[in-house]
């Protein structure tokens, strides 16, 4: 049987990311639970990349083997029908086994939103800021993060990884409606790092440092230069892009 390979999106806020942990509310946790009720055996699925506590996701792929062939199954109509609301399952292909949602990922597109203004309705998707951000300052920060790094500097000590060095394409402040969007694409991101990189920029915007400390902070690959995180609720998974393309996005084209 092929593998199955689904694409997502969800709202993080009342998750503790996307990783399986014990007596806490997890991504994972819910589409595993939901693919158990279909198969009547438990499942693993496989994302592409782990997303912290609160973290949001627009697209998110992941893959699970299914353990025995359903007739007439639709995956996407089954899953949501057993999903809780703020999780969806968007579309879904088939691939062979050699694919994988993770290690076969070639670029991974992560956006954070700031809004400049008090909103009710927004603050679990935003990091609210009451303070003016020198915009320049920002644009000077992303500047300096294209090309390949390491990033020890902006992830969190709990990265289990053999190495730290990531490769940028793609970093840039936008203004937009009272908000400040933040768009940053790449082979891969460490744990945290994302949220790292916007929080010590903000800290730069803002007067308190600049953005030759924050250069300062890359080069010294050290976690205790003194990079800010920002919180998770602003943080989306935007896209994650494959070669060959997944089949939903071929029919787009």
């Amino acid at each position: 049987m092929k593998r199955i390979v689904l694409l997502m999106e969800y709202d993080g806020s009342a998750y503790a990311g996307f990783q399986l942990q014990p007596d806490l509310p997890t991504i994972q946790g819910e589409l595993e639970k939901a693919l158990k009720a279909i198969y009547r055996t438990p499942v693993r699925a496989i994302p592409s990349g782990r997303t912290d506590a609160g973290v949001h996701a627009r697209y998110q792929v992941a893959h699970f083997d299914p353990p025995a062939e359903l007739q007439k199954f639709n995956p996407k109509a089954a899953l949501n029908s057993l999903l809780p609301p703020d999780i969806r399952i968007r579309d879904f292909c088939y691939r062979e086994q050699d694919f994988h949602a993770r290690y076969s990922a070639k670029e991974r597109r992560y956006r954070y939103l700031i809004r400049l203004e008090e909103s009710a309705l927004d603050r679990e998707r935003v990091w609210q800021l009451f303070r003016p951000l020198d915009f320049a300052t920002l644009q000077a920060c992303a500047a300096l993060l294209p090309g390949e790094h390491d990033f020890t500097s902006f992830c969190s000590a709990q990265a289990e990884v053999e190495h730290k060095r990531c490769m940028i394409h793609h970093s840039l402040w936008q203004r937009n409606d009272g908000q400040l969007i933040y768009d940053i694409h790449g082979n891969r991101f460490l744990h945290s790092m994302v949220r790292s990189l916007v929080g010590t920029m903000v800290e730069a915007a803002r007067g308190n440092t600049g953005s030759r400390d924050f250069q300062r902070i890359l080069e010294a690959k050290d976690r205790l230069a003194g990079a800010v995180s920002a919180p998770p609720q602003g943080l989306y998974l935007m896209y994650v892009a494959y070669d060959p393309p997944l089949e939903w996005e071929k029919e787009s084209v």
